[in-house]
């Protein structure tokens, strides 16, 4: 048999709904970086609406703000994290740091 490699994804569910996977933490990087919503879609190449739509769908689910807009024209003007979106972040990066430790030591007894 060939060498196989076990993989995980993981992502986090609120009453069996999907709130936040892999993508959204690449996303709130993003935002955190530039200071912009629309900037971290595009080095994602999600577009505005895919990235605002996501976000606005785990609010909903979650029932906080994940993001916060800055007032203001021109660069003065962007998008901020909340603490809940912070929160999620380190919950998400633990999570997946914990699978791939977990799937790491599995594919070595294979």
């Amino acid at each position: 048999m060939n060498p196989v490699t076990v993989r995980t994804k993981v992502w986090l569910e609120a009453n069996g709904q999907f709130v936040i996977g892999e993508g959204a933490l690449v996303l709130f990087e993003g935002v955190e970086r530039d200071g912009s919503l629309t900037s971290a879609a595009a080095s994602i190449g999600w577009s505005y609406r895919h990235a605002w739509g996501y976000v606005r769908r785990a609010e909903r689910i979650l029932a906080v703000p994940l993001t916060s807009g800055v007032p203001g024209k021109g660069k003065n003007r962007g998008t901020i994290l909340t603490p809940a979106a912070r929160e999620l972040m380190v919950l998400l990066t633990g999570a997946r740091r914990r699978a791939r430790a977990a799937a790491d030591s599995a594919g070595s007894d294979v």
